[in-house]
């Protein structure tokens, strides 16, 4: 299961990298209209940093592109943890909260990296 997944990511991000597309300055259309990018910025240039085995320059673009794809390859470990185990126990409530807060958090850690690395503050 998990060598299956790691081996599809590792086939799309090399098939991302091998792709040599016109493109226009963005594909973002937040950052297209406004300037201003949004948490998902980066995405696609970490994703052909990956590619290329450049995890230095996935990170740079966006580490939340780069935790992404190994949360993808790791979930299955985490699924069959005592973690996960004492998780399904919470409260209905609590877990909502707990993966509600969890996004927010990425998302808004995300924008401030991207702000910052385009210069926006």
């Amino acid at each position: 299961m998990v060598t299956a997944r790691l081996v599809m990511l590792a086939g799309a991000l090399v098939a991302l990298a091998m792709v040599r597309l016109p493109r226009p300055p963005t594909l973002c259309l937040l950052r297209g209209t406004t300037g201003i990018p949004c948490p998902f910025c980066g995405f696609t240039t970490a994703g052909v940093c990956l590619g290329h085995g450049d995890l230095a320059g996935a990170l740079h673009a966006s580490p939340f592109a780069v935790a992404a794809c190994a949360g993808f390859v790791v979930l299955p470990f985490v699924r069959r943890s005592p973690l996960m185990r004492r998780w399904q126990e919470l409260p209905h409530g609590g877990r909502q909260i707990g993966s509600l807060t969890a996004i927010l958090t990425a998302l808004v850690l995300s924008e401030s990296w991207q702000l910052i690395r385009y210069g926006v503050i």
